[in-house]
């Protein structure tokens, strides 16, 4: 069949309109492989082009190609084209309107607070901040002059119950919401009269002792809700279920309500949190599930219902008052979540995602999360992101895409190292033998990719302990050099079989978290990583300058070695990357209307600015960890507009904290930014804490976003005492329990007239 597409648009000099579709003839969903649009008279662009018989139905969008290269694509969800008729000699012209760009002018600069859901307090909480608490915060930051109130990620984790589930990245659902958010009181309020009350007055009881707690108990408020919930449905489920608005729902939703709530019950069926070791149910199947118990099934549809309706509620209210809610995407999914048992072709299952060395860990960040199949993604146009990111906009209005550097490259981790320092970039150019010998490396396996492990290194490490340390785990190479005997040579191997090696050393086991700790240190004692994908091409080991291995390298390897390094950090894949990025992003930018923001902090390819320049993707300009690595602090009266400038992040201390940290860097920040003179304060008085604020107000950024506990540093009466306390997330530690909570309920904070009047005035006076 052919068609002929036409679209009306007057383009300045330069300028070609494209078409970017699913059909390989406009691309397969790639803007790099787009189909160019032929000029005509009076704006009107035309494309023709034949559509294969076995095609039914195809997606399209229209986008303006700039002389620089840059291309706009134009605002709102996909085309699409449905062929009616099965003559093959049929065609068809299509005449489109144009959508336009995004256009926020009623948040052209303006403020905004970060906050997690969880952290919220109210007198109606339940030892938790809940989707219906966000009301009364919104109206607070609308008091106060602020249109966003940006939140975590609100997708369901739970696996077991345990603190492990606190932590709001590890999602086992990109759908499915946290039931940790759901408010039960009007759940309660439809129960039968007499088991309301005694329900109702167990509730009551229980949040009063959870509330007054200064933290999330996370185990305990999530097993409680879950009791409760039990109850409520057991009542009053059937009523829910049977009802005309939960089928539609139901029916809208179904491609992922119901794999999530067969997983969900075998999980807590079975009490094991790994799809794999389901039995029959390991491999999904839509027929197996089929035949689950519908009443113990459907109870997950039930709370996702629910947590639909308040979260939709909460959205609407959030738009009356004219503030975004700003949600949170996580760059990974849970390696035992619902996603990956559905489809695990979309996944490198052998593989973990993290992060090389930065500011937050010196061993990197290893997330446990499986990589994304991003081949297999592309596919059918990366639908599995778009359709996750039109579930979000039924929500919110603009979004935090979490570690945007993933989309550019990810750093993949081997499946049995535990650092991150073992870990190399995906995708990526890596070294074949040749070009490293040609270079100067002269490539030996054993001493480039082994861990380098000496008597006297031994010795150096492990002091009075090396003795027994050289017996259990080493035994001697052909070389003269020592290497991990098989049973020990990653860091899983170390982790799992340490006890019962030290079993018999009582020196060992005195120290042994030390003792395992140094060990698994020299395992990342490489210089060159095997790519695991191309056999006999290699990856320098990041941070390899810091290691004993290649600092006992002579004298020309070593700077062969470093120029290699250098290069391939940093210059040899910045136009890859860049390509990578422009095949992925666009699928994310442009799947929805909701405004996009890239978390783009830690080691950031020069291409990354070009391609979020390019896709109108606000970066994010965090003043104390700055992008520039030649300088100390990001210079906010320089920063681009399209840009959220924010003293800090959920992954970072507050900045009463963080101004007690180091002392030498607080000097340099109060004498060389502040621009102060006298004694440093020793601690971040009220008015430091507003000269950081108004820094930031004061700024170009089209966002200025504040973490709750950065604004009240700015009252004495209102701030938490310790300010170690306000701290959400540490990065270095894996095992961090995501707890914060606010220290004051919402109610106190609204009535706080004082400083929500000083906050309104700052806010006012920098034109936000």
């Amino acid at each position: 069949m052919k068609i002929k597409l036409n679209v009306h648009y007057n383009t300045k000099f330069g300028q070609e309109l494209l078409v970017c579709g699913s059909l390989a003839k406009l691309g397969g969903g790639s803007w790099l492989k787009a189909a160019a649009m032929q000029y005509g008279d009076g704006g009107r662009w035309t494309l023709e082009l034949t559509v294969p018989a076995s095609v039914r139905k195809f997606t399209y969008q229209y986008a303006v190609r700039y002389p620089d290269g840059r291309i706009e694509q134009e605002w709102g969800y996909e085309r699409t084209f449905s062929v009616i008729s099965d003559k093959k000699s049929d065609f068809s012209e299509v005449y489109d309107t144009w959508k336009g760009f995004d256009n926020i002018p009623a948040f052209a600069r303006s403020a905004g607070v970060a906050i997690p859901v969880f952290s919220l307090r109210s007198a109606d909480g339940f030892g938790t901040g809940e989707f219906y608490d966000l009301k009364a915060f919104i109206d607070w930051a609308s008091d106060c002059g602020m249109k966003m109130v940006q939140t975590l990620p609100v997708n369901d984790t739970m696996t077991d119950g345990s603190w492990d589930d606190s932590y709001p990245y590890g999602a086992i659902s990109v759908f499915a919401l946290h039931p940790v958010y759901l408010n039960l009181d009007e759940l309660i309020d439809g129960l039968p009269a007499a088991l309301k009350r005694s329900v109702k007055e167990k509730y009551t009881a229980l949040r009063d002792k959870l509330n007054a707690i200064s933290y999330l108990d996370y185990p305990s408020v999530i097993a409680a809700k879950w009791d409760f919930i039990k109850q409520i449905y057991e009542a009053s489920g059937q009523k829910t279920l049977s009802s005309a608005k939960f089928k539609t729902w139901f029916n809208d939703n179904a491609s992922w309500i119901k794999p999530y709530c067969a997983y969900c019950y075998l999980r807590d069926k079975s009490g094991e949190i790994d799809p794999l070791k389901w039995g029959k149910f390991s491999i999904y199947s839509v027929k197996k599930i089929a035949a689950l118990p519908e009443k113990e099934v459907s109870l997950y549809a039930f709370v996702q219902y629910h947590l639909h309706l308040q979260l939709s509620s909460v959205s609407a209210y959030a738009r009356s008052k004219g503030v975004l809610l700003k949600g949170d995407i996580p760059i990974g999914v849970s390696r035992k979540s619902c996603d990956s048992w559905i489809a695990p072709s979309l996944f490198n299952m052998d593989c973990q995602a993290g992060a090389p060395p930065d500011a937050f860990s010196t061993i990197g960040q290893n997330w446990g999360f499986p990589t994304y199949n991003w081949q297999e993604m592309g596919k059918d146009g990366y639908s599995w992101w778009r359709e996750r990111l039109r579930k979000m906009a039924e929500y919110f209005d603009a979004f935090r895409v979490d570690h945007i550097l993933g989309f550019f490259r990810i750093w993949e981790i081997p499946e049995h190292s535990v650092h991150g320092l073992l870990g190399h970039f995906s995708p990526a150019l890596p070294l074949p033998v040749e070009e490293l010998n040609v270079r100067g490396a002269w490539f030996d396996y054993d001493r480039l990719c082994k861990p380098y492990v000496t008597d006297y290194i031994l010795r150096d490490v492990f002091g009075d302990k090396a003795a027994d340390v050289e017996r259990i785990f080493f035994e001697n190479h052909p070389s003269g050099r020592l290497q991990f005997k098989d049973k020990y040579n990653t860091q899983k191997k170390i982790i799992n079989t340490f006890d019962s090696a030290v079993k018999s050393c009582a020196g060992l086991r005195s120290s042994a978290n030390e003792v395992q700790e140094k060990l698994l240190m020299l395992i990342n004692e490489v210089i060159l990583l095997e790519d695991p994908r191309q056999k006999g091409h290699y990856h320098p080991r990041i941070a390899l300058h810091y290691t004993r291995s290649f600092a006992e390298l002579d004298g020309g390897q070593r700077n062969a070695l470093d120029a290699i390094y250098n290069d391939f950090f940093y210059r040899r894949h910045n136009e890859f990357w860049k390509s990578s990025a422009f095949m992925k992003l666009p699928a994310v930018r442009f799947a929805t209307k909701m405004l996009v923001c890239g978390e783009d902090l830690g080691m950031v390819p020069s291409s990354v600015p070009q391609v979020m320049n390019a896709l109108h993707i606000l970066s994010l300009i965090i003043q104390r960890m700055p992008s520039d690595s030649s300088v100390e602090f990001a210079d906010l009266p320089y920063a681009p507009y399209e840009s959220v400038c924010s003293p800090g992040s959920h992954d970072m201390n507050g900045i009463r904290s963080w101004w007690e940290e180091d002392r030498d860097v607080t000097s340099r920040y109060y004498y060389n930014v502040m621009r102060c003179g006298g004694d440093v304060p020793y601690c971040c008085e009220d008015w430091v804490a507003e000269n950081i604020i108004c820094q930031h107000l004061n700024s170009p950024s089209m966002w200025a976003v504040f973490p709750l506990q950065d604004l009240l540093a700015m009252s004495p009466s209102l701030q938490l005492k310790d300010p170690h306390s306000e701290r959400i997330n540490d990065p270095a530690n894996p095992k961090n329990h995501w707890k914060y909570r606010m220290h004051l309920t919402i109610e106190k904070l609204a009535a706080a007239t004082e400083f929500n009047e000083k906050l309104l005035g700052l806010i006012r006076k920098s034109g936000r």
